[in-house]
């Protein structure tokens, strides 16, 4: 990064990437959105996640288009490696809403469980940081602006945890093996994308620690 201090980027001109980037966030925030609605309102799964996945398609061009961006340009505001990190791990909380709805319908299940709509909101909660913490990109004065947020991603994370933790220990007191094989799949989905969500944090905090 060139010379100058964090905020130097800022005041130029070129803002496509930080846009990109608000509008990653914003995508993935509407997916999870789109999660917790179908498992909470499960009717019309099909059409729901038919429209999840057009977000995750959105979600694709988005990232897309940042390293078309990142391509074309020759300082970038934050490190390329940041960047691609960042949009890569947004890609990937995306791509796992797509496979936990994808196995709704797949797996033609009739009702989700409590533990599934519960991992889903936590999901939810998560997302809404790591939002949250692309817009703070645009403002960064220092780590204190960012380093709330990743521990709230962190508890998001640990919750997550336990939720599947119990949810699969009472799974496995069925003798269904269908049952077993299909739920377990949704689940790891969603505790996946908490991950994920995870991962973005992390970045974040390399990111505070460098320019903070």
């Amino acid at each position: 990064m060139a010379g100058g201090g964090f905020l130097s980027w800022i005041r130029s001109n070129d803002r496509e990437i930080i846009d990109a980037l608000e509008q990653q966030g914003a995508n993935v925030l509407k997916a999870a959105n789109a999660l917790v609605d179908l498992v909470s309102n499960f009717e019309n799964v099909g059409e729901r996640k038919v429209n999840i996945k057009d977000i995750e398609h959105r979600g694709d061009e988005i990232a897309h288009n940042i390293y078309l961006i990142m391509d074309k340009t020759f300082v970038t505001p934050l490190d390329r490696e940041d960047i691609s990190k960042l949009t890569s791990e947004v890609d990937e909380i995306l791509d796992y809403i797509d496979g936990a709805a994808d196995r709704f319908v797949l797996f033609k299940i009739s009702k989700p469980t409590p533990y599934m709509i519960e991992l889903a909101k936590i999901l939810l909660s998560a997302t809404q940081e790591v939002h949250t913490l692309m817009m703070r990109l645009r403002g960064f004065k220092n780590s204190a602006d960012l380093i709330e947020h990743c521990r709230n991603i962190n508890k998001y994370e640990h919750e997550a945890d336990t939720i599947y933790r119990l949810a699969i220990a009472e799974l496995f007191d069925t003798s269904d093996a269908i049952e077993i094989i299909k739920f377990k799949e949704i689940y790891l989905q969603l505790e996946d994308a908490v991950n994920r969500c995870q991962d973005v944090a992390d970045t974040f905090e390399d990111i505070g620690l460098k320019y903070g």
